[in-house]
């Protein structure tokens, strides 16, 4: 590993960073392109992908018209400011520490890492280089998701003190787009996990002390992590819990977040939102009606029975959410921040996520973090 420092130094200045994409896929075409290419002070120079076809396809419908099959051949040649790794995760630390190694600042989507070594080591190398490492972690930046977090910050509602998010759905490893049908038997917690466990996290304001962790083995010919069922103990006598199925045949909810605190609590659906629901209100002794209807997500505040609209989203609020991301990204090599802060919560996330596997491996044990 070359340890000299690159004589090109990050502009600080209103100039666009010179910014490359390593991996076209889902990723890269639905969430980074669209967020990066509406951003004034970012100039996407160059593509690379192994994909002839895809890097043809990209490159003409975005109109960037440099492309590579290599990233290193693109990193020497074109020297950017910002590489962004849109690759699959068995990939990152090599590209990341290529491209530390040439004096770029580095934004890798999630899964930030396989191991907490490697994260370790790519942090560790970004601090001696004096350069950032970013992770695509965005559900915060979601409007239903920021709604919340100002609820909690009022007091209106009290303290939270117990977090219930879960996903259902049918989808099997083979049906899965791109890298992620190869993920096993470390799918499901290992990749949507990161998101969901970072969310939990971001409310909570804390990193849980210790977790517990099974996962159901919901068909025996597959090998992969079906249903996950895991508990997240927080400092303060504060719980979370997640269930993530994905062999249910119920109607699909993409996540379902449920914030309990003193007063009230707060209710998130993130994905499609259609329903009309009859129901009785035991508290108050008549009926009520409930109606949803929105392609992006709602989140309500439910107390005395009742729920009431606090807010919607469009079915583009991930992307949105990126370029917000990603912004700060920006925003924070700008302002000559030293310290890689959202990797190391990636790395933080990612430890939790590993423990859940190692508890699950241990009948259920508890993990102390």
């Amino acid at each position: 590993m070359k340890k000299q420092r690159s004589n090109r130094e990050t502009k600080h200045t209103n100039s666009p960073f010179r910014t490359v994409i390593i991996g076209l896929g889902e990723s890269a075409e639905r969430l980074i392109l669209p967020g990066l290419t509406l951003l004034p002070n970012i100039g996407i120079i160059a593509l690379c992908d192994m994909d002839a076809e895809k890097l043809q396809r990209v490159s003409a419908r975005w109109k960037i018209p440099t492309v590579y099959s290599e990233p290193i051949e693109m990193l020497e040649k074109e020297q950017p400011d910002i590489v962004v790794i849109a690759t699959p995760p068995q990939t990152h630390f090599n590209l990341a520490m290529r491209a530390l190694e040439h004096g770029c600042h580095v934004y890798c989507e999630k899964p930030f890492m396989p191991t907490v070594k490697e994260a370790d080591d790519v942090i560790a190398y970004a601090q001696e280089r004096d350069r950032l490492v970013g992770v695509n972690s965005q559900y915060y930046q979601m409007p239903i998701f920021k709604a919340a977090q100002e609820y909690l910050n009022s007091g209106r509602i009290g303290r939270l003190y117990h977090i219930e998010m879960w996903q259902h759905m049918h989808l099997m490893p083979e049906d899965e787009s791109g890298w992620k049908a190869a993920l096993h038997p470390k799918r499901n917690l290992f990749d949507f996990g990161t998101h969901v466990v970072d969310l939990m996290c971001h409310f909570f304001d804390a990193y849980p002390v210790a977790v517990t962790a099974q996962i159901a083995r919901a068909r025996l010919d597959v090998d992969s992590d079906l249903c996950v069922v895991m508990r997240l103990d927080f400092p303060g006598d504060r719980i979370g819990n997640l269930v993530l199925n994905r062999m249910s045949f119920a109607p699909k909810k993409y996540l379902e977040m449920r914030l309990d605190c003193e007063h009230a609590a707060l209710r998130a659906s993130y994905g499609g939102v259609a329903g009309l629901e009859f129901g009785w209100n035991s508290e108050l002794g008549r009926p009520r009606v409930r109606f949803s209807f929105t392609k992006g997500g709602e989140l309500r505040l439910e107390r005395d029975g009742n729920s009431s609209l606090v807010t919607k989203q469009s079915a583009d609020a991930i992307s949105t959410a990126s370029q917000a991301h990603f912004a700060k990204f920006v925003d924070a090599i700008s302002a000559g921040e030293k310290l890689t802060s959202k990797a190391i919560q990636a790395r933080e996330i990612l430890r939790i996520l590993l423990a859940g596997y190692e508890s699950n491996s241990k009948n259920g044990e508890l993990i102390s973090l």
